[in-house]
């Protein structure tokens, strides 16, 4: 899949990615900043900007000015607020090419956050936070980033507090904006049936101009050391219980993360995982198991999580556990490595036949990795990676001394827990 990286003379990056015949165009503007770039008493400033630059500009004076010219084009349009970065896209036929892109371009540079409207956004973000305290697995999730990087940009959630939102004022967003969203820590990705240079001069014309400056940087999480198996227990009255194991791993340009990669596939890559059949083929113990492989600038963690009643907590845990010692033990057979991959490949396959899984490819690897790839030459690395690799990268991962195992619900014995895992 052809896509071109350009640098704009201001040092805005650009990444054209022209799909022939694709009857859509998605514009999408990343910026490099996120809650990891927040001050303590600035937690869910990122979120919360991310949330104001809809509510008008220059040139848009209301947010339904904006979401009205939006949805006459039939545009699919949204924004986001991670750790490390936000971004705001837009997405509709390719003949409104010009047009999406000019409200994206004018949210992200021309925002003037109307007094009125950020008390009133105030009380958005606010029942954002309560929603998510509400859900078992959210506030599970939340306990268990504050046990495991207390002190550290870590620990904090990306929507901040009611406290630090209640606290943000104008002056904070636009303070915050203009050092922050700088030509140099922004990104431009264009994909879907639009000619590149046709996308290249429009973003010329549109982020050209931006004024260059220094942005802060990431106020990076320093990963401390970990001697043994530790427990968070949240007592709630849920009707299940919900669990995390979470290690504590590596950071993103670590060389075994594409093995790592693989690993995660054979335990929760599709029906057929290792996972899957264990927990809910064989044991019938609840009905989601996930797993995932985050990793940072400066750190990473393997996270599996599933949920039971609370009198199988030690049960499932103790059988996780012993999937993850499988894998560090047993050299996975070469059908299942090819089946993970297929699975793998085919998957990113899939996500491109859209303008906006385009975009998102190429833009997630422009911000977080070391070099943009084409599906072929991913394919390529995944295909290398050896059963030794991933017996390599299961000791490296699941290593116990580095465990941290959470969960919520009511009545969980913790003694149980804690003997399974060595706690």
């Amino acid at each position: 899949m052809k896509h071109t990286k350009t640098i704009l003379d201001n040092g805005v990056r650009v990444i054209t990615a022209p799909m022939d015949g694709n009857p859509t165009v998605t514009v999408m503007v990343t910026v490099g900043t996120g809650s990891y770039h927040e001050e303590p008493q600035e937690s869910g400033l990122s979120h919360f900007l991310e949330h104001m630059c809809f509510k008008g500009t220059t040139r848009r004076p209301t947010s339904l000015s904006i979401t009205t010219e939006l949805d006459g084009m039939g545009a699919i349009y949204n924004a986001f607020t991670s750790n490390e970065i936000t971004g705001y896209y837009a997405k509709a036929d390719a003949k409104h090419f010009e047009r999406i892109g000019d409200i994206v371009a004018d949210i992200y540079q021309n925002s003037v956050f109307p007094e009125g409207e950020i008390e009133r956004e105030k009380g958005v973000v606010l029942g954002e936070i309560d929603m998510y305290a509400d859900e078992p697995q959210e506030k599970i999730s939340d306990a268990l980033r504050e046990h495991m990087y207390k002190g550290q940009s870590a620990s904090r959630a990306v929507l901040g507090t009611k406290e630090t939102v209640r606290a943000i004022t104008r002056a904070d967003l636009m303070r915050y904006r203009d050092m922050q969203y700088r030509p140099h820590n922004t990104l431009v990705t264009i994909a879907g049936g639009v000619e590149e240079a046709e996308a290249l001069a429009f973003a010329r014309k549109t982020f050209g101009s931006m004024l260059s400056g220094d942005s802060r940087p990431e106020f990076a999480t320093a990963d401390r050391d970990q001697h043994g198996p530790e427990t968070v227990f949240v007592e709630k009255d849920t009707d299940q219980a919900h669990m995390i194991l979470a290690w504590r791993t590596f950071d993103r340009s670590h060389r075994e993360r594409f093995a790592a990669r693989i690993a995660n596939g054979i335990l929760r890559g599709g029906m057929s995982s290792r996972l899957f059949i264990k927990l809910r083929d064989e044991m019938g113990s609840g009905y989601y198991i996930s797993s995932g492989h985050d990793t940072y600038r400066t750190f990473g963690q393997f996270h599996i999580s599933t949920g039971t009643t609370a009198e199988r907590v030690a049960e499932i845990a103790g059988a996780i556990i012993a999937e993850t010692r499988r894998l560090q033990t047993e050299a996975v057979p070469g059908d299942e490595l090819e089946k993970i991959r297929s699975l793998i490949r085919s998957r990113v396959r899939m996500s491109l036949e859209t303008s906006d899984g385009v975009a998102d490819f190429f833009a997630d690897q422009e911000m977080f990795d070391d070099a943009v790839r084409s599906p072929e030459e991913l394919d390529a690395i995944l295909s290398s990676v050896t059963a030794e690799d991933v017996m390599a990268v299961a000791r490296t991962i699941f290593d116990s001394s580095k465990l941290t195992f959470a969960v919520i619900g009511k009545g969980i014995d913790r003694d149980a827990v804690s003997k399974v895992i060595g706690a």
